[in-house]
């Protein structure tokens, strides 16, 4: 059941890399200027900032709901605005709505797959590939550091599943719930949606070949963490692994292309 995960990331992926023309038309551009790796920086502050208002605020319960579901409700309508135009409004409030009064696994992990593959496709289109190798590669350290040490992460992950916010994915598994954050499909998405933008690289179909192998680099180091998390139980930081994977696919691609 656990290895769906890789399905997950997989089709995030590709879905992310199909849509960029459709956030390209609709001007959904995050930073102006895509070669800044002050950009990436910018980046980890506000997942910083995030995570210690999670944390804080992880006591009450009600106030912490309100926000993370205005936040879907916001993030939800901006990821279907290039489809759906002004409808998009609707759709999010619907969705948020359905989250708050019949929160299912089934639809936590279609609104996290919706938010993945926006948000994946806003920042790989807004981002050149230096700028998010030096994101990943920040973010695959922080996710060690704040599973195996500090731990926060294990309680950020706590305090959304409460309130069932779409920032995990979610495979019931009896008494049990196996968890994979939707960050560890959107990092990586972003730099195989860079490099489709960016690169000059052969094309097979739609992808580019500097993409698609950075999407295959991440599906091993996903399958490698999943290998893992079979043997050893408990939970485990999934950037290390997945990050390393696509910078690993982006740079292989790069050298051969």
């Amino acid at each position: 059941m656990r290895f769906l995960f890789a399905i997950i990331f997989l089709l995030a992926n590709l879905l992310a890399v199909f849509s960029i023309r459709s956030y390209e038309s609709a001007g959904m551009f995050v930073f102006e200027n895509p070669e800044d790796v002050s950009n990436s920086l910018l980046y980890f502050a506000l997942i910083l900032v995030f995570t210690a208002l999670v944390i804080l605020l992880a006591r009450s319960q009600k106030f912490l709901a309100g926000i993370i579901y205005m936040l879907t409700l916001v993030s939800i309508f901006y990821v279907l605005i290039p489809f759906l135009d002004v409808f998009a409004i609707f759709v999010a409030i619907l969705i948020t709505v359905m989250l708050i009064k019949k929160p299912h696994w089934v639809l936590l992990n279609i609104s996290a797959f919706l938010l993945a593959v926006g948000i994946s496709a806003m920042f790989g289109i807004s981002l050149k590939p230096l700028p998010v190798i030096v994101l990943l590669s920040i973010l695959a350290v922080y996710d060690a550091i704040s599973v195996y040490k500090t731990k926060h992460m294990l309680s950020l992950a706590e305090s959304v599943t409460k309130i069932n916010a779409p920032m995990v994915f979610v495979i019931p598994k009896g008494q049990e719930k196996m968890l994979m954050g939707v960050g560890d499909v959107v990092i990586p998405a972003i730099l195989a949606v860079s490099a489709q933008k960016f690169t000059n690289s052969p094309e097979i179909a739609f992808i580019k070949l500097s993409a698609l192998i950075t999407i295959l680099g991440g599906f091993l180091g996903l399958i490698l963490l999943l290998c893992l998390m079979e043997k050893r139980k408990g939970a485990h930081a999934g950037l290390p692994f997945i990050n390393t994977g696509a910078i690993l696919g982006f740079l292989s691609a790069n050298l051969v292309s």
